[in-house]
């Protein structure tokens, strides 16, 4: 009897400490728009300058807002050989959406995909891959971004120490993770403790062949793979500065070091996800980067932007997301459908 009794206790403090964290990331979300974005610029100005946000501006904000919304799936069209963009979109579009509704829903969104990706016809083995190869990708780049945003800005502008500490706590990291793959790939004992927590989809007698199969793919895509992975980075960036712009800031407030520099450093904030998307902790963390690098007086248009970028990057998909799921819901009910 003592070991389902263990169990239980431990399934008991899992789900305590699970709604702990969903029960803190909802009072952090509305601290920060109930308290702490208020203080910096009043909301009725930052309704304002959204009303009057320059139109020359809304071109290029759809463009990118659309790029925004394939970058992501084309990614995983690179990591999972004969997956198709329409159903990585598909894909992509319902799990970010459970992410960005769900606290805690990152885990659900890779039990999402993994079902998805499965009713297309792919195999467990090939979609834990993908999962863990893109997750990797996207970790590496975010923290290389804030390296590459430092030497960018240091280059034109003083720098803060605060910005210096981020950015060699970033490359630490970095250098920790690459460090971590090198010695995955070269050791099949270091493969196989790594891969533990992902044995519901990798059998233990199944770990060096999952590994070689993965460097064989890796060996086949990391162009691909890094290309659209950087870009799904740089165009969350470059849609960041079309918000700033088009509420009217221009290069003399917010250079576009400044811009790509808190744009780098506000994400490490939401590398622990306490909140669904971030939500709130990406917004203030934006926020006092931007105010902090950019001229005096800013502070309405650049809560306005910040906002604005949230809802076209993380909002509005989220609609989109949902009606995938019904979509792929539906399809996968029906007996005719395409699998």
């Amino acid at each position: 009897m003592t070991a389902p009794r263990n169990s239980t206790v431990q399934l008991v403090a899992s789900n305590r400490r699970r709604r702990v964290r969903q029960v803190l990331g909802v009072a952090i979300a509305i601290a920060v728009f109930a308290f702490a974005l208020p203080r910096i610029a009043d909301y009725g100005d930052v309704g304002e300058i959204i009303a009057d946000f320059d139109r020359s501006w809304l071109v290029p904000l759809l463009v990118v807002s659309i790029l925004n919304l394939l970058a992501p799936a084309a990614s995983q069209v690179a990591a999972l050989p004969g997956l198709t963009m329409r159903r990585a979109t598909v894909t992509d579009w319902a799990t970010s959406a459970l992410t960005n509704v769900v606290p805690g829903g990152s885990a659900m969104a890779i039990g999402l995909t993994t079902t998805m990706y499965r009713s297309w016809g792919h195999t467990t083995d090939a979609v834990a891959r993908s999962i863990i190869i893109t997750g990797v990708w996207d970790i590496i780049v975010k923290l290389a971004m804030p390296a590459v945003a430092l030497g960018w800005l240091a280059a034109s502008e003083p720098v803060t120490p605060g910005l210096v500490q981020a950015t060699i706590i970033s490359l630490v990291l970095l250098v920790g993770a690459v460090l971590v793959l090198l010695v995955v790939a070269g050791s099949p004992t270091m493969a196989a403790r790594l891969t533990r927590p992902i044995r519901r989809f990798v059998r233990e007698e199944q770990v060096e062949e999952w590994r070689q199969a993965t460097l064989e793919l890796l060996h086949q895509r990391w162009q691909a793979l890094t290309f659209w992975t950087l870009a799904g980075h740089l165009n969350l960036a470059v849609l960041l500065g079309i918000c700033i712009r088009g509420v009217g800031v221009d290069s003399a407030g917010l250079t576009a070091a400044a811009i790509l520099a808190a744009f780098a450093f506000g994400r490490l904030v939401t590398a622990v996800p306490i909140t669904p998307g971030g939500i709130g902790i990406l917004e203030l963390g934006l926020t006092a980067a931007l105010v902090a690098s950019g001229q005096d007086g800013i502070e309405a248009q650049v809560v306005a932007a910040v906002l604005l970028f949230r809802f076209v990057s993380f909002a509005l998909p989220i609609p989109m997301g949902i009606m995938s799921w019904l979509w792929w819901n539906n399809r996968s009910a029906s007996p005719t459908a395409e699998r």
